[in-house]
């Protein structure tokens, strides 16, 4: 199948809600082969820093030599960029190879029955159209399975076809009943939990912990990021019952420092400073879970030299997460984070000031429907010289104007984000941060690339780092 109708059945598989649960996605596999059991696996939960951590784990990994498959979600430009062998996002002949084998040995679909339906059924046109959010759902006459189940057996299919030795996977929402729970971990980690997603999760820390501590296996070691105590002793307890080695950062596991120069303590031994290749006080804690991890593998990934170590972590480059772009020969500075809740708010804000020198920044913010925007645009705002309001192109998009008198003075709004970063291109100012979404930040670092601008790490992360 050509990548365009791959992604247009999946995404006409997914339900108006959202459907948990293991069994459909184990059959499937069952008749797959198990392709899931043909490499090691990371399992990795969380709220926030659950994309920095595995990135830190993928540079760690390919240091020591290994062979590495990253799963991750929600993509901010294309379909493939969810899955990645040794740092290359999949191909799209690649994927639709393995959808034609996911549909007939795997859904027991014929290949032409599908396309026959996409063509008669018109999706990949009226995907583009606002209503398509409402409409979706369509292909599930072919299976039971959701898109996130889908997926996650895609990239079980193109690690065990790449002969990656270990495969990180990323849990999507929760843990205990997501698909991604059908793999054998040799290590899980948790990184901080907020309340999120409340309606399926819970709407309790202790609730939610009890979901993500789901991805902790029996004699499976697990390490655990800073959390609220009453998250803590959810997964201390669960740890206990299954008999799974615990690592917890600030007890077992420290790290400590500023990401310009971290230090780490993992299994008694002492590492650093390294500069990291993210921004952020927040990313020493996320680079020590992934440190935290490689005990458990056992060479070659661990021990690990000291410069091997601060190589890794100084290289590191996730998008989307207070990424800087610069656009030749004109000096302007972007800065794009994906931040989508008040936790990740707070983490960004507390960031600005260490990356601007304490200089100010215009800001462009926009959010989905779902999401708590009171608790993130007026503290967001309140740093900002100027505020410029836009509705992302996602269906889900809120408009602005529900929420503009959060604000003590009235904000510009510009429709969307590609008219709002033309306005903003034509204005001298300082430089533009566009947050709010994953689906902001993706608008944005499609228009910015098209535009010629290009990536430009922080001062001083060039991958050199002592030991």
């Amino acid at each position: 199948m050509r990548i365009e109708a791959t992604t247009a059945f999946l995404y006409a598989l997914k339900p108006r809600g959202i459907r948990f649960g293991l069994e459909n996605t184990r059959l499937v596999l069952e008749k797959l082969g198990r392709p899931q059991r043909r490499f090691r696996v990371v399992h990795v939960a969380g709220s926030n820093g659950k994309g920095s951590t595995c990135a830190f784990l993928e540079a760690l990994l390919r240091r020591a030599g290994l062979r590495v498959g990253l799963f991750t979600s929600p993509h901010l430009i294309h379909f493939r960029e969810r899955f990645r062998v040794d740092g290359r996002e999949a191909g799209d002949d690649e994927l639709g190879e393995l959808m034609d084998r996911l549909l007939v040995e795997g859904l027991e679909v014929p290949v032409q029955e599908v396309l026959g339906w996409l063509e008669s059924s018109d999706v990949e046109r009226r995907m583009a159209a606002a209503s398509w959010y409402r409409e979706r759902g369509d292909a599930s006459q072919f299976t039971r399975l959701t898109f996130f189940e889908c997926t996650t057996i895609l990239a079980a299919m193109l690690f065990e076809r790449a002969g990656v030795d270990v495969a990180i996977m990323e849990v999507g929402m929760g843990g205990r009943l997501d698909a991604t729970n059908v793999f054998d971990p040799s290590v899980c980690a948790i990184l901080p939990i907020h309340l999120e997603h409340t309606a399926w999760l819970g709407s309790t820390l202790a609730a939610i912990a009890g979901e993500k501590a789901g991805i902790i296996k029996p004699g499976v070691p697990v390490v655990v990021s800073r959390q609220a105590a009453e998250a803590e002793a959810v997964f201390e307890r669960v740890a206990a019952e299954q008999g799974a080695p615990l690592a917890r950062l600030g007890h077992e596991l420290e790290g400590a420092g500023t990401w310009r120069a971290a230090r780490f303590r993992v299994a008694g031994q002492e590492l650093g400073p390294f500069a990291l290749g993210l921004a952020g006080a927040h990313q020493v804690d996320n680079a020590a879970v992934a440190l935290g991890c490689l005990p458990a593998l056992g060479p070659p990934c661990w021990p690990l030299p000291a410069a091997a170590v601060g190589q890794a972590l100084g290289a590191v480059e996730w998008a989307g997460r207070v990424e800087r772009f610069r656009e030749p020969g004109s000096g302007r500075t972007w800065i794009l984070d994906g931040a989508h809740n008040p936790d990740g708010i707070e983490t960004l804000r507390a960031v600005l000031p260490d990356v601007l020198a304490g200089g100010p920044f215009r800001l462009v913010f926009g959010v989905l429907g779902d999401k708590a925007v009171d608790g993130m645009l007026p503290p967001l705002a309140a740093g900002a010289s100027e505020v410029v309001l836009i509705q992302p192109e996602d269906a889900r998009g809120r408009d602005p104007r529900s929420f503009a008198s959060l604000l003590e003075a009235p904000p510009r709004l510009l429709g969307s984000v590609t008219r709002a970063l033309e306005v903003l291109a034509g204005e001298p100012g300082p430089p533009v941060l566009a947050t709010g979404s994953l689906t902001v930040v993706g608008e944005a670092r499609r228009w910015l690339l098209a535009r010629g601008a290009r990536p430009a790490p922080w001062g001083g992360i060039d991958g050199e780092s002592g030991g």
